[in-house]
């Protein structure tokens, strides 16, 4: 090979090279737990990752489920992405994102990201003294969660009640890791939720008979799907049995484990926030209509 063909080869080489680099920074691949700033404030969450076409993305908004994101770009740490009517943008300054959001309907919002946490699951977890939630005569220990809206719930011969559509409920305490043994009757269509930490939902729906799905019966609202349904037709008596270590988690219904030591990617639709690393309460959802618990026991991981 001649002098003139060796550097001609050496130059195509370097070009693929830089080709092959991406544009983007990847400082900004992973999870990022996310807050929306203002005087109404809410959480929101995102994932960046490789794919062989380019980036692609997971954005979980103030409500709903987690959506893919829409025309994914990026250029060292600024990153553009659009779902549904909003259209996103930001930079990553440090390890913090600082960004703004616009919908087409002209609404803007400002909000801030930060990494979210592994939090692995511990190896060995001894357990504490269990915890009643409910004593069965009042809502001591609870408070509604917005006070803007009517609180439905109510304490009524020793079950936990939600009357009609209103808040949802929470813990005054916050818990970290934790077992839960929550039991519920689900009237025909209703629909309510368990919110672990405040921040991820186990699905409470009438759903017997479907097909498994992680917005049905027993899936982390959006980002886990049970392996199986195991509802039981709606008026019936059904117990949840649930183990949170760290991001992993265990769903036992009805004596069957659907979700057997599964990571929750993120926080769901309507978490209370982002804060992923700390301890959150437990509530249970009300603003759908009718529901009812009963034997609400919490045993905290020492």
């Amino acid at each position: 090979m001649s002098r003139v063909a060796a550097a001609i080869v050496l130059v195509l080489g370097a070009c693929r090279q830089q080709e092959s680099k991406p544009a983007y920074d990847p400082a900004i691949l992973g999870r990022w737990d996310t807050t929306v700033q203002g005087e109404d404030s809410y959480p929101m969450w995102f994932e960046i990752s490789e794919s062989e076409i380019g980036l692609k993305g997971r954005l979980q908004e103030r409500t709903g489920h987690a959506l893919d994101m829409e025309k994914v770009m990026a250029s060292g740490r600024h990153l553009m992405w659009t779902v549904g009517e909003t259209d996103y943008h930001a930079n990553l300054e440090g390890a913090t994102w600082r960004g703004e959001g616009e919908g087409k309907d002209g609404r803007k919002f400002e909000w801030v990201g930060e990494r979210a946490p592994e939090l692995p699951a511990r190896a060995e977890v001894s357990w504490g003294e269990p915890i009643s939630l409910f004593n069965g005569s009042d809502l001591a220990g609870w408070v509604p969660r917005h006070a803007s809206e009517p609180n439905r719930w109510k304490a009524e011969a020793g079950v936990l009640v939600n009357e009609d559509a209103g808040s949802d409920l929470v813990t005054e305490a916050k818990f970290q890791d934790f077992q839960l043994h929550v039991e519920v009757m689900v009237p025909e269509g209703s629909n309510s939720g368990i919110y672990l930490r405040g921040r991820y939902e186990v699905q409470v729906q009438d759903d017997y008979g479907k097909e498994p799905h992680a917005q049905r019966m027993g899936g982390i609202y959006g980002q886990v799907t049970p392996a199986e349904n195991a509802a039981l037709p709606a008026g019936e008596w059904q117990s949840f049995d649930v183990t949170l270590l760290g991001r992993t988690v265990t769903v036992v219904l009805n004596g069957k484990t659907i979700i057997d030591r599964k990571e929750i990617p993120g926080t769901t639709g309507g978490a209370l926030d982002s804060r992923e690393g700390e301890p959150g309460p437990i509530f249970l959802q009300g603003d759908h209509g009718r529901i009812v618990y009963r034997n609400l026991t919490l045993t905290p991981a020492l």
